[in-house]
């Protein structure tokens, strides 16, 4: 009886060890994956799944905040045709009613697809020819955060910013895109888009009457550049001078010769109603164009040098010939074919979406 209760005893004994060891392990066993999963979250970002995913480019994702960027954008052209076309007006249930057997939120959502997919190719082009080293969202995101914070620095040490001094998601984002889209049909114009002169010739030749019976003007300009109020203060008395120079007899060549900081260029301006009168090019030859031949200008502020024009010949009825719009015409035609480059490309990529997730979008 007394080896009965004993074994009995050791089994108990036995098994209430087990049941100890066991719960210390479970705890020891939870306590390491906490550790381990926020290790992991600080380690690595987790991938957007696949029910974050609206579309794909050639398999590249557009995850639902990159796809909302695009809904937000195309807004206003939606609301726009709804409102020409059927007069629409805006109603608690407006974007999921029917209008001529329309709907806003179909429409939106396809002319959002549209112009997503498009966006990510561009981007997935830049990433194969190594503009880019990632095109996810998660990338942008950080990017965005990044500048901004930087600008912010920037800002605060007194120094130039280029830009707006923060950007907000959605301009930060297209932006970004746009910047892409220089660079990159700037490399291609490089490569395989390069730009032969028959090409430059076509263009030419589609916009020649834009070119003829034009009025062309040659104009000096004598400058004094600043950088800084000192240097500004300094810059307008010397120019200041020098104009009284000009209106005694003095010539601008011996003027400029006198003084290092004096500049004197000449330069000709063709298509006056093209050229912006708010920029500063635009303000010297705008002002030129008022002048008698020979005479010069009060002093003008350039923004970054003050300057005075003489206004040097002036033609009515010229017709520009394609030397004078080389770099010009070569540039339209690189974006017409870089264009065109795009909507290729476009064509024979596959665009898929993901339904399910696409269907469930039913507000902006």
């Amino acid at each position: 009886m007394g080896r009965k209760v004993k074994s009995d005893t050791s089994r108990y004994y036995v098994g209430g060890a087990s049941l100890v060891l066991l719960a210390v392990l479970m705890i020891i066993s939870v306590i390491y994956l906490r550790a381990a999963a926020r290790t992991h979250a600080v380690a690595e970002p987790a991938k957007p799944g696949l029910s974050d995913v609206i579309l794909y480019v050639n398999e590249a994702p557009v995850t639902r905040q990159e796809f909302q960027l695009y809904m937000d954008k195309e807004k206003g052209a939606v609301t726009n045709y709804f409102s020409v076309t059927y007069q629409a007006e805006d109603q608690p249930d407006y974007w999921s009613s029917e209008f001529g057997g329309e709907r806003p939120i179909d429409l939106l959502k396809s002319r959002a697809a549209e112009e997503a997919a498009k966006g990510k190719l561009l981007q997935s082009i830049a990433l194969r020819k190594g503009l880019v080293q990632d095109i996810s969202y998660e990338q942008f995101l950080q990017d965005w955060v990044d500048g901004n914070k930087e600008r912010e620095q920037e800002i605060s040490r007194n120094e130039a910013v280029f830009g707006l001094g923060q950007y907000e998601q959605s301009q930060f984002y297209f932006y970004t895109l746009s910047n892409l889209r220089l660079e990159l049909e700037e490399l291609l114009g490089k490569e395989e888009l390069q730009v032969s002169e028959e090409e430059v010739q076509a263009v030419y030749q589609a916009h020649a009457q834009d070119y003829q019976n034009q009025t062309r003007i040659v104009l000096e300009e004598l400058s004094v550049p600043y950088a800084g109020e000192k240097e500004k203060g300094q810059a307008l008395l010397l120019i200041q001078t020098a104009l009284e120079q000009l209106n005694s007899g003095k010539a601008a060549a011996d003027i400029k010769d006198r003084n290092e900081r004096i500049r004197l260029t000449r330069r000709t301006a063709t298509g006056l109603g093209q050229i912006s009168p708010l920029s500063p090019e635009g303000m010297l030859v705008q002002s030129a164009v008022k002048l008698q031949a020979g005479s010069w200008s009060p002093v003008m502020d350039a923004g970054d040098r003050y300057s005075l024009v003489q206004l040097v010949d002036r033609t009515e009825q010229y017709d520009v010939p394609i030397e004078e719009l080389a770099g010009q015409l070569k540039a339209e035609a690189l974006q017409q074919k870089f264009g065109n480059y795009l909507q290729e490309q476009f064509r024979l990529s596959e665009v898929r979406l993901n339904a399910g997730h696409y269907e469930d979008i039913t507000t902006p």
